[in-house]
């Protein structure tokens, strides 16, 4: 494949995908100093970051590709408004079913919260994806940049270092999307204050 058939903008919008956020914002937060580094041991860590990634990127994917190969939908980026629902669907589910499967561990507090933010962000993607298309990639990354400054207020501990980082990939990735003609710019920032939009709202309620 050529360079000019997969530019950098492309790559980023697959580094950075939507359903990698949960894992990766997780896998920070068990990583930062002082943070439950000490009360989880490793193997309790890879067993939740591996029943994070089944939920909230295998079984997605899956589903993604199978409505592919029954040509549900056109590709897997999927420019249409309309092929996105059946994919956001069942998206919802796994994330619902995942958040399911652990209300009755024991882990703390931050990294369900975690979950519930980008399974919340999620369901206001497809319910907004249903009457106008937004990007779920500042979507998403405008709800984790949302979802880290209400969990650093929560704990009183600063987390200055993802949050800035978070801000700077939602503005990679949305000058990616517009490079790559995906989406244009109202459908960029419109997906970014829909993400911190949806966290400010739990952060206030719950």
């Amino acid at each position: 494949m050529k360079t000019s058939d997969f530019p950098l903008s492309r790559i980023l919008s697959y580094i950075f995908h939507p359903l990698l956020i949960p894992n990766l914002a997780i896998s920070t937060l068990m990583l930062w100093p002082n943070l439950y580094s000490i009360v989880l041991p490793n193997m309790l860590k890879i067993w939740f970051i591996s029943v994070v990634f089944i939920f909230t990127v295998a079984i997605p994917s899956i589903g993604m590709f199978i409505l592919l190969k029954v040509n549900a939908i056109q590709s897997v980026e999927m420019k249409d408004r309309s092929e996105r629902t059946v994919p956001l669907l069942i998206s919802c589910t796994s994330f619902m079913a995942l958040l399911y499967v652990l209300k009755t561990t024991n882990f703390p507090p931050v990294f369900l919260y975690m979950l519930y933010s980008a399974t919340f962000a999620l369901l206001i993607g497809l319910l907004i994806n249903l009457i106008y298309k937004i990007s779920l990639h500042t979507l998403g990354w405008g709800a984790l940049s949302a979802t880290l400054i209400s969990i650093s207020l929560r704990i009183g501990m600063s987390l200055l270092l993802p949050i800035v980082v978070s801000v700077l990939i939602a503005g990679l990735v949305g000058y990616a999307r517009l490079k790559q003609n995906a989406h244009n710019q109202a459908e960029i920032y419109l997906g970014y204050v829909a993400g911190v939009s949806v966290i400010v709202f739990i952060a206030y309620f719950i």
